[in-house]
C-alpha cells in the first residue's frame, strides 16, 4: 500500500481502503493506517463545522429554498433533521470558541468532544482554554463532566434540558438532578424485571420503557380529545388472527411487527375500523375491552407475579395474555384461560407462537412447549 500524504487524491485514499488492499495489511500496518486515518478524521470535522457555520451565519441555505440550515443538511447530506440541527447548533458554538476551533483544527480534539465544549460557549476565554487543554487528554465522559462541572459552578439555575427522539434512538440532555432522578428510576425497574440475563444496557432500556408504561397505565393522566393517552396500533384482521408474520402500523406512522401487534391486543380496549381503499372510513364500532378490569384485578391477585417458569417479575411489569388466543383460537375471556406475564415473556411468547405452544407445567408456571405439528418439531 502506498503511503498516505497531502497530495493522496480522495480517490486514491478509497482505494486504500478497498477490502483487497486492506486484506494485504498485516495487523500492524492496519493499525497504523487506521490510526492515521483517525488523526485527520477531527480535521476534517473542523473543516465541516467551520463550513456548516458559514451557511447559517450567511443564510446561504436559501438559495435552494431551505428554510433554514438543518433542513438544508438534512436534504443535501442525507442526515435526519434532528441531527443536522444538533450539527448546526455544535457548528456555531465552535465558531465562537476559538480554543475549541484551533484543537479541532489541530487533530488534538474528536468532533464528539468539540460537541461537549460547545455547552460553556460562552465561558471566559480563559475558561475555555482550560476546558479545552483537559479535553485534550481526557475520554469524552470526563469532558463531559468537566462542562457539567463548569455549568453548575457558573450558571446553577441552567435550563438547557432536551430530549429528542430520533428514529428509534432517544437523545436526552438533562440537568444533573434530573439525570438522577431518571437513572434511579430506570435502574430501580430494571432491578425488578427478572431479566438478568440480558446486557446490562439492555435491561435498561426496559426498565425506561417499563417506568413509562407504568406511568400511562396507572397515573392520573390528563384526558386528550376525551380519552387517556393511549398507544393506538392499527392492523387487519389477518394480521390479528395469524399465528405469526404481518406488520402493524402506530399512530405515529412507524410499524411494528404482527407478533408484537398480536401481544398488545391480548390486554387491550379494540376498536373495530373497517376501511375501503386506502383508508375511507366505512364503519366505527363501539370500543370493547378483551380483559375486564374487574379480570384482571383478580389474575394479579391470584398470580402476584410473572407465571412464566422461573421469572418473579411484579405485577405493575406484566400483562394479562390469553393462554388459548382470543381471535386466533376463540380463546374465552374467563379467569381459566387469562395469565399474568411479564412484559418480557409475553414478548418472547409471542414471537415463538409459531413453532412453540405456552404450556402450563401443573403447578400453575407456564412454559413454552415445542408444538408436535409443526414441520421442525423434533
Amino acid at each position: 500500500m502506498s503511503v498516505v500524504s497531502g497530495s493522496t487524491t480522495l480517490d486514491e485514499l478509497h482505494a486504500m481502503c478497498s477490502p483487497a488492499a486492506l486484506e494485504s495489511l498485516n495487523d500492524v500496518a492496519l493499525a497504523r493506517f487506521a490510526e492515521l486515518l483517525l488523526g485527520w478524521w477531527p480535521r476534517l470535522d473542523a473543516g465541516r463545522l467551520a463550513v456548516i457555520a458559514a451557511v447559517e451565519a450567511r443564510q446561504a441555505y436559501k438559495v435552494d429554498g431551505a428554510r433554514d440550515a438543518a433542513s438544508w443538511i438534512a436534504w443535501k447530506a442525507g442526515e435526519r433533521r434532528g441531527v443536522a440541527r444538533r450539527e448546526v447548533e455544535t457548528a456555531m458554538a465552535v465558531a465562537q470558541m476559538p480554543a475549541v476551533a484551533d484543537g479541532l483544527a489541530a487533530g488534538a480534539l474528536s468532533k464528539a468532544k468539540a460537541a461537549e465544549l460547545a455547552r460553556a460557549v460562552d465561558a471566559s476565554p480563559d475558561d475555555q482554554a482550560a476546558l479545552v487543554e483537559t479535553a485534550k487528554t481526557a475520554s469524552v465522559d470526563q469532558v463531559a463532566r468537566h462542562v457539567d462541572r463548569w455549568q453548575t459552578e457558573h450558571r446553577p439555575h441552567l435550563d438547557a434540558e432536551t430530549v429528542s427522539f430520533v428514529g428509534r434512538r432517544l437523545e436526552a440532555t438533562l440537568s444533573t438532578e434530573s439525570m438522577e432522578w431518571v437513572r434511579t428510576a430506570v435502574d430501580a425497574a430494571a432491578a425488578q424485571l427478572d431479566v438478568n440475563d440480558l446486557p446490562w444496557p439492555s435491561r435498561q432500556a426496559k426498565g425506561l420503557t417499563a417506568v413509562c408504561r407504568y406511568f400511562v397505565e396507572h397515573a392520573d393522566n390528563p384526558r386528550t380529545r376525551g380519552t387517556r393517552p393511549t398507544v393506538v396500533v392499527s392492523l387487519d384482521i389477518d394480521t390479528l388472527a395469524a399465528r405469526s408474520g404481518g406488520s402493524a402500523r402506530l399512530d405515529s406512522g412507524r410499524y411494528i411487527s404482527g407478533d408484537d401487534a398480536r401481544r398488545l391486543a391480548c390486554d387491550a380496549g379494540v376498536v373495530r375500523l373497517i376501511t375501503a381503499g386506502a383508508a375511507m372510513p366505512l364503519d366505527l364500532g363501539a370500543k370493547t375491552r378483551t380483559v375486564s378490569p374487574a379480570q384482571a384485578r383478580a389474575v394479579i391477585h391470584r398470580d402476584r407475579h410473572c407465571r412464566y417458569d422461573g421469572c418473579t417479575a411484579p405485577a405493575w411489569a406484566g400483562e394479562v395474555h390469553h393462554l388459548d388466543f382470543w381471535t386466533r383460537d376463540n380463546g374465552p375471556t374467563n379467569l381459566t384461560n387469562l395469565a399474568l406475564i411479564c412484559w418480557h415473556h409475553h414478548t418472547l411468547v409471542h414471537r415463538s407462537s409459531t413453532t412453540h405452544d405456552l404450556t402450563d407445567r401443573g403447578d400453575g408456571r407456564l412454559r413454552l412447549q415445542r408444538r408436535t405439528d409443526h414441520p421442525d418439531a423434533a
